[in-house]
């Protein structure tokens, strides 16, 4: 497999990100933009990603084709990167949500390349940080049961070269857990 020329961009910004050009991409004097509307659409929307115009005009007090409109220019300036659905861990059996800290043996191009193509191969890691620090890497991983866990650890993990070491922490309970920002710093 051979990774991107943006791979390491990737990481930071997100596969998303990485794609758009520097153009549609909302800079930090875009951001500081945004009115009492705009913050009310991006709230609404972080709760609730399938709401059209009619349904937060009505929650916002803004005219719906007003409220259309703004989310239009809000997709436009890459402040909605895009729209999912959250699934449901548990109704998917999905019982170890873990978090890894990894280091690798050194720090040279080759070593993180190989490291990152192996974790873009692995659906278990949903989440991949390179991070500052004694460590590199924090991953976030999400598998069935320990078997599976112990499977990934030792199939996919802790058998590459340029790995050094692993910490590993199943998450017993998560006691906050969400996928709006704070939007009043924007």
């Amino acid at each position: 497999m051979h990774l991107p020329p943006n791979w390491r961009q990737r990481l930071i910004d997100g596969p998303r990100n990485a794609r758009k050009s520097p153009r549609s991409m909302a800079t930090s004097s875009d951001a500081t933009q945004l009115d009492s509307y705009d913050r009310k659409i991006l709230a609404e929307l972080q709760e609730d990603g399938s709401l059209g115009p009619v349904e937060i005009s009505a929650r916002i007090n803004l005219s719906a084709s007003q409220c259309s409109r703004r989310m239009q220019r809000l997709r436009d300036r890459g402040l909605i990167d895009r729209t999912v659905a959250i699934l449901d861990r548990e109704a998917l059996k999905l019982g170890i949500s873990a978090i890894i800290l990894v280091r690798l043996g050194s720090h040279s191009a080759e070593n993180e390349r190989l490291f990152l193509e192996r974790i873009e191969k692995l659906p278990e890691v949903v989440a991949c940080h390179y991070v500052t620090g004694d460590l590199d890497f924090i991953l976030h991983v999400v598998t069935r049961d320990l078997v599976s866990y112990e499977e990934l650890l030792r199939k996919n993990l802790l058998t590459g070269a340029e790995v050094s070491a692993c910490r590993s922490n199943i998450i017993l309970r998560t006691t906050k857990e969400t996928t709006s920002l704070p939007l009043h710093f924007a």
